[in-house]
């Protein structure tokens, strides 16, 4: 008899800063469970201050992958969801942690990322607009000051909670990143050679509302070449026209 398959999706620290962080972070992982971690940082490899704070948990730093942007750290999961508690200026669909963890564990047949940003900062509106939804967690208004560790430490002991418990879950469709971050290119080339971007201070904002449109659709496979195929036809019929 097959032994099933264990839900864990993917830790994804964008731009780290601090090794202890990171350390910290392989601990608060394997206390629940989670074993998987890509670190957006190039060229990073554990440092001893890494190991020392990830209190023996170096298998996790050992097996992480690092890739040198969000694009490529992403390209091959289904859902993305980002960790924020600041105010955006981005037509994404929020939720609190509760509600997040529940609909990552209804999306349990898919690759699924949690996206982390830095810890001074935060991550940017251009790294959120590749993902599907943002997860806040609930935190005193006067004071908003978890360090990166603790975010992770309070995210994945909600998932690991809600997986300790038999919940079942609606099986979805979903196109992976990759297809998705193609779609995007080919559209802003359309759009590009289509004079659609008038306003050349406005275009990096206008396509990262562009991109939470279709990322909040949640669209699958075939609705992804249905729209591919629509801009390949309307690209024929300009040139025949031109």
């Amino acid at each position: 008899m097959k032994s099933k398959k264990k839900f864990s999706p993917v830790i994804i620290l964008f731009e780290p800063q601090l090794e202890e962080n990171i350390g910290a972070v392989a601990r608060a992982m394997l206390n629940f469970n989670f074993h998987n971690i890509r670190i957006i940082k190039k060229g990073w490899k554990p440092s001893k201050i890494a190991f020392k704070n990830s209190a023996k948990a170096d298998e996790i730093l050992k097996n992480a992958k690092v890739f040198k942007n969000l694009e490529h750290a992403i390209n091959d999961l289904h859902y993305v969801f980002a960790t924020s508690n600041r105010k955006r200026d981005l037509n994404i669909n929020i939720v609190d942690l509760k509600n997040g963890a529940k609909i990552i564990n209804n999306y349990k047949n898919y690759k699924i990322g949690i996206l982390f940003g830095p810890e001074k900062s935060g991550l940017t509106n251009e790294a959120i607009s590749l993902c599907d939804k943002i997860v806040e967690i609930p935190l005193n208004k006067n004071f908003k000051s978890l360090n990166l560790a603790q975010s992770v430490l309070l995210v994945v002991y909600e998932l690991f909670n809600l997986n300790s418990r038999k919940i079942s879950f609606v099986k979805v469709k979903k196109t992976k990143k990759k297809e998705l971050l193609i779609f995007f290119n080919v559209l802003k080339n359309y759009l590009e050679r289509n004079s659609f971007f008038q306003v050349k201070e406005k275009k990096g904002i206008m396509m990262r509302n562009i991109k939470t449109i279709f990322n909040k659709a949640e669209l699958n496979e075939k609705e992804m070449k249905i729209l591919l195929g629509i801009i390949k036809n309307l690209t024929k019929q300009r040139k025949k026209h031109n």
